[in-house]
């Protein structure tokens, strides 16, 4: 991959790498939000070279076998507004990544598992699991093909309000791949990407036994999107981007008697650039809009802003910062969807040669599109802050210890739904 990229003009990196990412965003993104280190994703952010697992080498792949033994504090694990409840949680997360050495096109595969156990509310108990295999063709010089499948079977916890929840944890699986090509004609560049996801969701049971039928959430999604992007000087570009989405839900109408498969359509328009050797990002401007099948339900649009930025003020700091804007779904009676808007921003510092801090901040906000015969009430609007610092201390190349602080404050204009959680978490990692 990282040839790849190096022999490719300044632009079209820059564009293959953002699409490469958002395509990988976009099967975890209706994942649940975990903390770093997160399932499926590299374990530590940036190890330093001279602490960086050799792996084993096996043919023309390397493979990096690892687990995460964790000890995780929480005190609100059923996330109510009063009479909060804290528990120990055990982690115990197995992975294995196996990455192509090939000078040309690129290959890797990675498996992870979160094994999760609460010492008092067992009931919360959860098993995780996230394969994703992906890679990329050089077509020619000026071309990239990438590729990519995903397949997870993961909890949605009590935490999630845009969807009635059980006492224990919501189990559901993920399964799709996205298909992307990308050509550079001089200045003009142009991308085209192709995503496909299926959600299938199982039964929960409410605490007085009652059992909650999600067959209704069972859904299948697909993404198709063209990009045209124009090099204005060496290290700027401009781009535009339009794309279609259809989501075709399995039960014709919910429990609520809404028929809520739908189509829609979007537009980005912005710029990627390469300000400085050490700042870099891509700003866009963004309007959806979805409408459904149910006459009774109201359409779901809206403006927004997307984009990511990396900027290393200091050899030893890095800053990162993303924001998006999508339309997702609910099966709410009282609202058709939600515009969810969320902001980010994360800074890793080398403390010393072996010893990184990070401290992070993100906020997102719902807002629902509600029925006009909606009650007063309905849920209209809610907004999460989150704030979270850690530390990573490497013993060595295979070893690391680290421990960080998250503290959520969830708010709602729905009345008795408020919350706030303080988490700890304290992580053993192991990796070849």
């Amino acid at each position: 991959m990282r040839s790849t990229l190096k022999r490719m003009r300044p632009a079209a990196r820059l564009l293959a790498g953002i699409v490469l990412a958002s395509s990988a965003f976009t099967g975890a993104a209706h994942a649940q939000d975990y903390d770093n280190p997160t399932i499926g994703q590299n374990p530590v952010v940036a190890q330093p070279a001279d602490y960086k697992p050799l792996g084993i080498r096996a043919g023309s792949f390397m493979l990096h076998p690892g687990v995460e033994l964790a000890a995780q504090w929480n005190d609100n694990v059923f996330y109510t507004p009063e009479n909060t409840f804290d528990d120990f949680i055990w982690h115990v997360r197995p992975y294995i990544t196996a990455q192509s050495t090939w000078s040309r096109h690129s290959f890797s595969v990675r498996l992870a598992a979160d094994f999760a156990r609460y010492s008092d509310y067992d009931i919360l108990d959860y098993e995780d699991y996230f394969l994703q295999i992906g890679g990329t063709v050089d077509v020619a010089s000026q071309s990239l093909f990438s590729y990519g499948l995903d397949w997870m079977r993961l909890h949605e916890d009590r935490s999630v309000r845009s969807a009635d929840q059980g006492i224990s944890p919501t189990v559901y699986t993920v399964a799709g791949g996205f298909l992307g090509y990308d050509h550079t004609f001089n200045r003009l560049s142009v991308g085209l990407l192709y995503n496909l996801r299926s959600l299938d969701y199982e039964n929960a049971r409410r605490p007085n036994g009652e059992i909650i039928d999600n067959s209704d959430r069972d859904r299948t999604d697909q993404d198709a999107s063209v990009r045209l992007g124009y090099q204005i000087s060496p290290d700027t570009q401009v781009f535009g981007t339009a794309g279609w989405r259809d989501v075709e839900y399995d039960q014709q109408f919910d429990r609520n008697g809404f028929d809520r498969s739908s189509d829609g359509w979007y537009v980005n328009i912005g710029m990627d650039w390469l300000i400085t050797s050490v700042l870099s990002g891509d700003l866009y401007a963004t309007y959806r809009s979805r409408g459904y099948d149910d006459p009774r339900l109201p359409d779901t649009d809206g403006w927004g802003l997307g984009g990511s930025l990396a900027w290393m003020p200091t050899m030893l700091t890095t800053v990162r910062g993303m924001i998006s804007t999508t339309i997702e779904d609910t099966t709410q009676s009282t609202a058709s969807g939600y515009l969810r808007t969320l902001y980010t921003v994360r800074v890793d510092h080398e403390l010393l040669r072996n010893l990184q801090i990070n401290g992070q901040v993100s906020y997102y906000q719902n807002d629902y599109t509600l029925l006009p015969d909606a009650p007063e009430g309905s849920r209209d609007e809610d907004t999460m802050w989150r704030f979270g610092v850690g530390a990573t201390y490497f013993v060595n190349r295979w070893m690391w210890i680290s421990a960080s602080y998250d503290y959520s404050n969830f708010s709602s204009n729905a009345p008795n739904d408020d919350f706030e959680s303080n988490v700890a978490w304290l992580v053993l990692g192991l990796e070849r």
